[in-house]
């Protein structure tokens, strides 16, 4: 296939990494630091057992250099999603298949609304995977299964078709039963550690051992099932247990990635995650006050607001 990675952060390299030395042809949209390294050295992803480097790619910040492609994975942070809609409608031609693979529970909608909606997965990956420098990625522990699927059954053999790309390339990745349970699911982790972590200002262990900040999760996660259920996504009936002992296993100095971008003052993905938890409560009529907190205690440290 050809193939364009919007976003050459740790996800976007490692990927494309993979899919290059996997034979297909990568073209990398980029800017700064991270386009001059990827023109000059490629791509180097480290891992616990190994280490290559794949050269043979193309790096450019100009989508039109690369033109319109077989596959899209938009590996951005969710606040960028506009910023790169033009790109993005340079790469998507008529049988284009996009893959994102942002936090969040409407990332497809949103980039539908951005071009032309056809043959826009629902994806999401657990890739623990860090930038080490531009270009340079590392990525450690079990390399858990990328989660992709049609959210329209019409979109059914291109999610079958970039299954196949990722697999050819020794990308471990799975369709689930059903991709709105399974975005759902990560949403339903994602947001509680991100809230409670970036509230407290505490990693995984404090917040998970404290009875108060412990309760916080479970009510968080009580609010984002209640909204999924609205918008008539069942989840597992243990769902939130099952999110509990996901939490209990980490590392206890494991630190969510909004709260690593609160330390460094990074832009955060607040609409995308509490922000989306309180607007989708507004409109279904679920009551989110835990979530509701959380984004009004850090949206001005965010520079975000609900729209």
């Amino acid at each position: 296939m050809k193939i364009g990675i919007i976003g050459a952060g740790a996800l976007g390299c490692y990927y494309g990494a993979k899919l290059a030395r996997g034979g297909h042809r990568v073209g990398f949209i980029a800017r700064g630091a991270t386009l001059q390294a990827l023109r000059t050295r490629g791509v180097c992803v480290r891992r616990d057992a190994e280490q290559f480097a794949v050269t043979d790619l193309q790096a450019t910040d100009q989508a039109r250099e690369v033109g319109p492609v077989d596959l899209v994975l938009v590996a951005t942070k969710s606040y960028d999603l506009k910023s790169i809609a033009p790109a993005l409608r340079m790469l998507k031609g008529p049988e284009t298949i996009v893959l994102p693979l942002q936090n969040g529970v409407d990332i497809a909608e949103q980039l539908g609304a951005l071009t032309e909606p056809a043959h826009i997965l629902g994806g999401l990956t657990y890739l623990p995977v860090s930038t080490v420098e531009p270009g340079v990625v590392r990525q450690t522990g079990e390399e858990k299964p990328m989660l992709l699927g049609p959210l329209r059954a019409a979109d059914q053999p291109a999610a079958d078709a970039a299954l196949g790309a990722l697999c050819q390339a020794g990308i471990a990745a799975e369709i689930p039963a059903d991709i709105r349970v399974a975005l759902w699911m990560k949403f339903l982790l994602a947001v509680c550690t991100m809230g409670v972590q970036s509230v407290c200002g505490r990693p995984i262990g404090p917040t998970r051992e404290d009875p108060d900040t412990r309760a916080l999760y479970t009510a968080c996660m009580r609010e984002v099932a209640a909204v999924a259920a609205r918008t008539g996504v069942v989840l597992p009936d243990d769902a939130q247990e099952q999110m509990m002992t996901a939490i209990d296993a980490y590392p206890a100095n494991v630190k969510a990635s909004m709260l690593q971008d609160l330390e460094h003052g990074r832009p955060l993905e607040l609409d995308a995650m509490h922000g989306t938890v309180v607007r989708l409560g507004e409109a279904l009529g679920v009551a989110t006050p835990v979530n509701r907190f959380i984004y009004a205690a850090l949206k001005l440290r965010a520079g975000h607001s609900i729209s």
